[in-house]
């Protein structure tokens, strides 16, 4: 197991370990509420410095969270929305 750290977009941060780059990718996507939008996630090495992962630092924009299965608000088309929800 690797540790990795997530940074989130309000500048707080947490570390967890995980198999691979794409597990850690995948809860922090969920722990971010299923966006990756303002997301960094790094791992470390063996002497401590942080590494990048295939997420780019920020995030994507329009991620699907297979673990919490539901599409980021990005991904949801305009006609699915409810009317009467907007202002």
């Amino acid at each position: 197991m690797e540790r990795y750290k997530f940074t989130f977009a309000d500048g707080s941060s947490n570390d967890e370990f995980f198999e691979s780059d794409n597990e850690a990718i995948v809860a922090a996507t969920a722990a971010n509420g299923g966006r990756s939008w303002g997301l960094h996630v790094q791992r470390y090495d063996h002497r401590g410095a942080l590494l990048p992962t295939k997420l780019p630092p920020g995030g994507h924009r329009g991620t699907w969270c297979p673990k919490i299965g539901m599409p980021s608000p990005a991904l949801v088309p305009e006609s699915a929305v409810d009317p009467a929800s907007k202002p």
